[in-house]
């Protein structure tokens, strides 16, 4: 099967109009306008082509009739919605072997299907039929503590920004006083990139050098896309003045131990950027951010209630919904730093191409003239993710629909209904929840290890270990202890075992009879041996006038007396 296919440059010319007009041919003599003739000059149809059209002959589609109805084809679409939904979306193979389920349960077979499994063209054939519904796009992963946020919770968090973006006398706090700040962080690394190779290479790969090192950054901007200055802190004990200079106008430059944010340094950067940046501002601002302790200390609330600024938290393990950062200026943010970082490496040459301190202020000023095009520091990237996230204009329903209810499947569920298939039963849809993690139900926890004391070199089974109830310990945890009676059989075996092998080492090693003989011989040869020396040694002391009364040094260091006795 021809996937794509492209007519050739000498075949016949063939349905050189399109469906539009087409369909505007066909209105135009319906409704007497013009002749037959005139239109299909004017639009260059065919006249059969328009006649048959006008009189609704030859209507259905041109090709092979598909396999699935229209209905049960739009099943799968609102299938394919709802797993997307909820956080596990289909692919091709998946997408194929629904088909394959779909028919073995009623019983259908398809003799165009091998083992009644579609192919990967009919899979690539069904997206592009509904491409006007579905698209095949790489996706990114996200945690279960992130799916598992619920509508619940951006509900009461919606309730309480509407609160806080209303000013007392009834009117909203305006676009430029409403702001959202975030540390992040720009790699030595540049990433992949597509390039050209030999056909048939199996590695290939480019000479880029990189390193794990990063280097943190908060930036922070307002619903209108006005950016504030950047705030860098570096990975050291000092600061030195080369990592300031040629960066971009008014950014401030810090240092920590981790070279993340700490209390000292939130502190510093709400005091130095944000206060002087918004302090000619009138009414009452409005900041966003994450929920960290590091932010919060007794300086920023006093600075804050002082110039009228009111910090409004996100929700838990949802900045990827409710953070305009993240939602719309990070990844073309990371995008750009990827491309100026190649770039920079590239015209390095030999030269060690590793992002130092003293480089990351020009790296970050280039990165500046490719987000903020005019030079004015405004992101429209910003812009669209306050409109992402519901706050600017205020509209929760954006993000609320973008969560799978608690309840249901919205309209997946109705449509599965009103037409009576149950493609998205209600099982489905339990199943769901549960792998997303948002059913109710709370995970067993897990057990306490316990150390267990075993003889060294021998194993010990699963049958060994027998629990202590609760009842058996004051505290009322559960112990497990091993069994005394396995204990005691392991030790015995193990003595028993080490007892024999000791046995047959000295087994080994036991003389015979005649080397005991030997042994006993050369006991007395030594005893005969030391007399002698003994005898000899007193005579030669005698016969060169030496007594025990002499000086022992003078007789000691001499070596007469050990020639004349040998």
């Amino acid at each position: 099967m021809v996937r794509n296919y492209v007519r050739s440059s000498r075949a016949r010319h063939y349905k050189s109009y399109s469906e539009a007009d087409l369909l505007k041919a066909v209105r135009l003599v319906q409704s007497g306008k013009k002749s037959l003739r005139k239109t299909c000059a004017q639009y260059n149809i065919p006249l059969g082509t328009l006649s048959n059209k006008c009189r609704n002959k030859f209507s259905n589609p041109v090709g092979h009739p598909t396999v699935f109805s229209v209905e049960e084809e739009q099943e799968f679409v609102r299938y394919v919605h709802v797993v997307g939904e909820w956080g596990f979306p289909f692919d091709y193979t998946d997408l194929r072997l629904l088909a394959k389920t779909y028919l073995s349960k009623g019983g259908r077979t398809v003799p165009q299907f091998k083992n009644n499994l579609p192919s990967v063209n009919w899979a690539h054939a069904f997206v592009k039929r509904h491409k006007e519904h579905l698209v095949h796009r790489r996706c990114q992963n996200i945690k279960r503590a992130r799916a598992k946020v619920s509508q619940s919770q951006f509900t009461a968090y919606f309730s309480n920004l509407e609160k806080v973006l209303t000013n007392p006398d009834g009117s909203k706090v305006p676009p430029s006083n409403i702001f959202n700040y975030d540390e992040t962080n720009l790699s030595d690394d540049p990433g992949t990139k597509k390039c050209l190779f030999k056909r048939g290479v199996k590695y290939p790969d480019r000479v880029r050098d990189s390193s794990k090192s990063a280097t943190s950054i908060m930036f922070c901007g307002s619903a209108d896309g006005t950016m504030l200055p950047s705030y860098v802190v570096y990975k050291s004990e000092h600061l030195w003045s080369t990592w300031t200079e040629g960066g971009p106008p008014n950014t401030r430059y810090n240092r920590s131990h981790s070279g993340w944010f700490d209390l000292h340094c939130f502190s510093d950067w709400f005091e130095t950027v944000f206060v002087r940046s918004v302090s000619g501002l009138p009414g009452r601002k409005v900041i966003i951010g994450d929920n960290l302790s590091s932010h919060f200390s007794e300086k920023v609330l006093t600075l804050a209630k002082d110039n009228d600024i009111t910090f409004t938290c996100l929700p838990a393990n949802a900045t990827h919904l409710a953070q305009p950062l993240d939602v719309a200026f990070y990844g073309p943010l990371k995008r750009s730093w990827r491309m100026v970082l190649d770039e920079w490496k590239t015209s390095q040459k030999k030269r060690s191409s590793l992002v130092t301190k003293d480089a990351f202020p020009g790296l970050l000023r280039k990165l500046y003239s490719t987000i903020y095009p005019l030079g004015t520091e405004k992101s429209t990237n910003l812009i669209a993710g306050f409109k992402k996230c519901g706050i600017s204009p205020f509209r929760p329903k954006t993000v609320t629909d973008r969560i799978p209810g608690a309840d249901g499947a919205g309209d997946a569920q109705q449509s599965s209904s009103t037409t009576g298939s149950g493609a998205v039963s209600e099982a489905v849809l339990e199943l769901l929840k549960e792998m997303r993690g948002v059913n109710g139900t709370e995970e067993e926890p897990r057990k306490k290890k316990r150390k267990i004391s075993t003889v060294p070199g021998c194993s010990i089974s699963a049958e060994d270990i027998v629990p202590v109830l609760p009842e058996a310990s004051s505290s009322g945890r559960m112990k497990s202890r091993t069994s005394d009676m396995a204990r005691q059989t392991k030790k015995k075996q193990c003595r028993d075992q080490d007892g024999s092998e000791n046995e047959e080492e000295v087994s080994e090693h036991e003389p015979t009879e005649d080397g005991k003989l030997y042994i006993l011989f050369y006991h007395i040869l030594c005893v005969i041996y030391c007399n002698v020396t003994l005898t000899a040694y007193a005579s030669a002391k005698q016969s060169i006038g030496l007594t025990q009364e002499s000086n022992p040094d003078q007789w000691h260091d001499d070596g007469d007396v050990m020639i004349i006795m040998y």
